[in-house]
């Protein structure tokens, strides 16, 4: 009997729960009485998670001219909106290291991923305008429910990636056919399940047909194109060729592009900031670039 993502991110709960920590830092963001001395006590109880939310904040990820020593002045720094997205970043591979499929390089994997979130950040930078962390974190964790597949269903996710190498179709459409889901409607389920806010989860869901999400198409559909980026830099994880960037349409979101040197420079920066984050988000996993 096929299952539904929701019945399969229940059976896999604890072995993606996130720590206390994050769970209440979580509750304390959406709280409106909450403040930032009161979230940033909660956090600096995990000595592992403020050390990695300071690395973080001092990274290339920021461009900050001064260091940042202590978790209540990160905040002040980042703010509460964005704050969220750092303590996500910083607990991911820990979260996920149980659903570590031997079919997957989580080496690649996260290094994917992390680039995806760079360019996801830069693009909604230009295009959206704010600071972008929370399209960092959309495109962080877009590929999740692809670790959750191969996990828990690895025949199904083989047979996948054995007719995406073929070029007929695309992984989305296959994992469809095969699943009657994809693997970013099971991601996306996962998120949702965290309590995390729709403008996160949503583009995750409906990143392959922004046009299904409603008033989060604008993000659904910049994380599409920071994908069709990644791909030409970091290919698609067991799908094929990867597309060359001149082959791509003209970069624009709600009647704004993007000029081609623009993205050049923008990529160009991405591919440096990618060593500075991807060591704090993933430290055990060996140089791969």
């Amino acid at each position: 009997m096929s299952m539904t993502p929701e019945e399969i991110i229940k059976d896999i709960n604890q072995l993606v729960s996130l720590p206390e920590v994050v769970v209440r830092a979580n509750q304390l963001l959406d709280s409106p009485t909450a403040d930032a001395e009161e979230i940033g006590e909660v956090i600096s109880h995990d000595p592992a998670l403020s050390a990695q939310l300071l690395k973080l904040v001092n990274s290339a990820f920021y461009h900050l001219p001064t260091k940042v020593e202590t978790v209540s002045r990160a905040i002040t720094v980042v703010g509460l909106n964005e704050l969220r997205s750092l303590i996500f970043a910083a607990t991911a591979t820990e979260t996920f290291q149980d659903l570590s499929p031997e079919s997957i390089d989580m080496n690649a994997f996260w290094q994917r991923s992390v680039y995806c979130g760079l360019i996801a950040k830069k693009l909604s930078m230009v295009l959206l305008g704010g600071s972008g962390e929370t399209m960092f974190l959309t495109g962080l964790l877009h590929d999740v429910g692809r670790l959750i597949l191969y996990s828990q269903l690895p025949e199904q996710a083989q047979q996948i990636v054995s007719e995406a190498e073929k070029g007929q179709s695309s992984l989305t459409a296959i994992e469809e056919k095969v699943l009657g889901f994809s693997s970013a409607q099971l991601g996306s389920a996962l998120l949702e399940s965290w309590e995390l806010p729709q403008r996160l989860w949503k583009p995750v869901r409906f990143q392959a047909s922004p046009e299904n999400a409603g008033d989060f198409q604008g993000e659904a559909t910049l994380l599409k194109v920071a994908l069709q980026i990644t791909n030409c830099v970091e290919p698609e994880l067991k799908s094929g060729q990867p597309v060359q960037l001149a082959s791509l349409s003209k970069i624009e979101i709600h009647g704004l592009e993007i000029p081609r040197e623009q993205l050049e420079l923008l990529i160009s920066d991405a591919s440096v900031e990618c060593f500075d984050v991807l060591a704090i988000v993933n430290p055990n996993a060996g140089m791969i670039f």
